[in-house]
C-alpha cells in the first residue's frame, strides 16, 4: 500500500474519531502537495531518465565510430610499416649493390638528414678546377647509373660541391657544370631524364673544414642524392 494512501487512510480514521475540521483539511492540504511534490519530481526523474539514455546512446554510436577510426588508423600503419620495410629492403639492395664500388674507393654511401648520398670524389670525375668528366669518372658513371635507375620510380639529384679556393661566382659555376656533365653522362647511360636533376652548391656546404689540403680535397664531390617522396615521409596522399 502507498504511503500517501495510508496517511489519508490515517486521517480519515482520525478524523472520524473526533479530530477539528480545520484540522483535518490542513493535513490533507498538506499531503496533496507532498504528493503533487513528488509527482513532479517524479516527471523531472523520468525526463533525466531520458535524456541519460539518449546520451548513452550517442555514447555507443560514437565508441562505434571511435573504433571504427581506430581500427582505420591501425591499418594504415601496419600498411605504413609494410612500405618501409620493403623500401629498406630496396635500398639495402642498393647499397650491396654498390658495395664493389665501395670497396674500389670510387665512391661512398652516407646518409644525411634522412637522405641517401651517393658522394663521388672529384679525382675520380674530373681534373682540379675542370669540369669535363675524365675517363675514369666516365667508366665510373656507366658503371653506377644502371644500379641506381634500377631502383624504380625514385628520383635523384646531382649536387656539385667545391672548395673554398677562388672567388664565389668561380665556385658557383664550377659545381653547376660540374653537376651537369654527371647529369648529361647518366642519361646518355640509360637513366630516365625526367628521374634526375642538377644543382650546384658551390663552398656553401662543405663537409670539412677547409684548412687543410685533405679538407679541401674533401669539400669538392659530387653528391647524388636519393631524393626523399614526402607522399611516403609524411604518410600524405592527394
Amino acid at each position: 500500500m502507498p504511503r500517501w494512501f495510508a496517511t489519508i487512510l490515517m486521517i480519515v480514521t482520525i478524523s472520524g474519531c473526533g479530530i477539528k475540521e480545520e484540522v483535518y483539511l490542513r493535513d490533507v492540504n498538506t499531503l496533496r502537495d507532498q504528493i503533487a511534490g513528488i509527482e513532479k519530481d517524479k516527471g523531472a526523474l523520468i525526463t533525466e531518465k531520458k535524456r541519460l539514455m539518449d546520451e548513452l546512446s550517442l555514447v555507443g554510436k560514437e565508441k562505434g565510430a571511435l573504433s571504427k577510426d581506430l581500427k582505420t588508423a591501425l591499418d594504415r600503419v601496419d600498411d605504413l610499416k609494410e612500405q618501409a620495410a620493403t623500401r629498406k629492403a630496396a635500398l639495402d639492395a642498393l647499397k650491396g649493390k654498390l658495395q664493389a664500388m665501395v670497396a674500389a674507393g670510387k665512391l661512398r654511401i652516407r646518409t644525411d638528414r634522412g637522405r641517401m648520398i651517393v658522394e663521388m670524389a672529384e679525382q675520380v670525375l674530373f681534373d682540379v678546377g675542370r669540369y669535363r668528366l675524365k675517363q675514369d669518372g666516365k667508366d665510373a658513371l656507366e658503371q653506377l647509373t644502371p644500379i641506381l635507375a634500377s631502383l624504380h620510380a625514385r628520383n635523384f639529384q646531382v649536387a656539385g660541391h667545391t672548395d673554398d679556393t677562388g672567388s664565389d661566382m668561380t665556385n658557383w659555376n664550377l659545381s653547376v657544370n660540374r653537376a651537369r656533365e654527371v647529369v648529361f653522362h647518366m642519361i646518355e647511360m640509360g637513366m630516365p631524364p625526367h628521374r634526375i636533376s642538377a644543382s650546384g652548391y658551390g663552398k656553401f656546404a662543405p663537409v670539412a673544414v677547409n684548412d687543410s689540403p685533405e679538407g679541401r680535397a674533401q669539400n669538392r664531390r659530387i653528391e647524388i642524392v636519393l631524393v626523399p617522396n614526402l607522399e611516403e615521409l609524411m604518410g600524405y596522399e592527394e
